[in-house]
């Protein structure tokens, strides 16, 4: 845990009244954990504390996260901060660095403290006028908030440590990659209170159909060396974490060390999902397809491109 940024959370938060936490759009399980984990950070400074999510639609694992929790913290969507925000609010942002990808991006003006708290890369469209706090070795969000949790000694829930670990569980592959001595020590500290293994795999059930897609898209899969990459079908949509986990399934595979998944996900928008664990810089890669990450795993979303033509600029960029 990063004392500087433990002090930094303490001052603002003593200095703060109201509490927000927001993380990126399409909102994930490591996302919510995160959130959910620091809001016990706020509560400990008997601050109000608003969790922001504003996504039309979220994917499964995290509804489910987020229905076992909804009783337990605060949401709210971006519509009602105008009513709720005043001059000693603070604003927290979490797995996430970049402007583009909050949705309150048009409105972090109306905060006067703004901090980041992520483990991806620093891009160009990294937040301007906020305290920026990454740790790129961090497996997760979730990690990072156990981190703080761990230091400030506070009672974490069965409930907040079996999400946040299942945070972890998702963004390291089932504990398949990145994990480091830090982050089995802190999957260890969210199970010494409570977090269950068993509960936390159950938000990792699978749709049968979606994962069919997914096999009929690895089943395309073109080999090049330890690289992998799966494309789907010409204009069948599928879902930005379809994408994310076939990158993770391929880089499972003896030999592959790194992964790619592109499909469309709309009519005019192509996704790409990148895993490495070798030379290739996941999130520098992205950023020339205008997304990010992290070193070992990192998208983009392409807009007016056909998915045949990011193929062929993919292809062009990794040899």
């Amino acid at each position: 845990m990063n004392k500087d940024l433990k002090k930094l959370i303490t001052k603002e938060m003593i200095l703060s009244k109201e509490v927000f936490l927001v993380a990126h759009n399409n909102i994930d399980l490591d996302a919510f954990a995160s959130m959910a984990g620091f809001s016990l950070i706020a509560k400990k400074y008997r601050k109000k504390v608003y969790i922001i999510i504003d996504d039309k639609e979220i994917e499964p694992a995290t509804k489910l996260a987020i229905d076992k929790m909804v009783s337990k913290v605060n949401i709210i969507k971006l519509k009602d901060i105008n009513k709720l925000i005043t001059n000693k609010s603070i604003l927290f942002i979490l797995d996430t660095n970049r402007t583009s990808r909050v949705c309150v991006k048009d409105i972090l003006n109306e905060f006067k403290t703004v901090i980041v708290i992520d483990h991806h890369t620093k891009t160009s469209d990294t937040i301007k006028d906020a305290k920026v706090f990454i740790d790129e070795k961090a497996t997760s969000a979730c990690e990072i908030v156990a981190s703080l949790l761990h230091s400030y000694r506070i009672k974490v829930p069965k409930s907040y440590a079996t999400v946040m670990l299942g945070g972890i569980v998702l963004d390291t592959n089932n504990f398949t990659y990145k994990m480091t001595r830090k982050s089995f020590y802190y999957c260890y500290y969210l199970s010494t209170k409570g977090a269950d293994i068993n509960e936390a795999q159950l938000y990792f059930k699978q749709d049968l159909e979606e994962y069919v897609n997914r096999s009929k898209m690895i089943a395309s899969t073109e080999i090049d060396g330890e690289i992998a990459i799966a494309t789907g079908k010409q204009g069948k949509i599928y879902k930005s974490q379809d994408l994310a986990k076939t990158a993770d399934i391929l880089l499972e595979f003896k030999g592959i060390k790194t992964s790619f998944a592109i499909g469309y996900l709309d009519k005019n928008k192509v996704g790409i999902s990148t895993r490495s664990i070798k030379k290739i810089n996941a999130g520098k890669l992205m950023e020339e397809f205008g997304g990010g990450g992290n070193k070992t795993e990192a998208a983009a979303v392409i807009e007016n491109k056909s998915i045949k033509k990011v193929h062929e600029e993919l292809i062009s960029k990794i040899r």
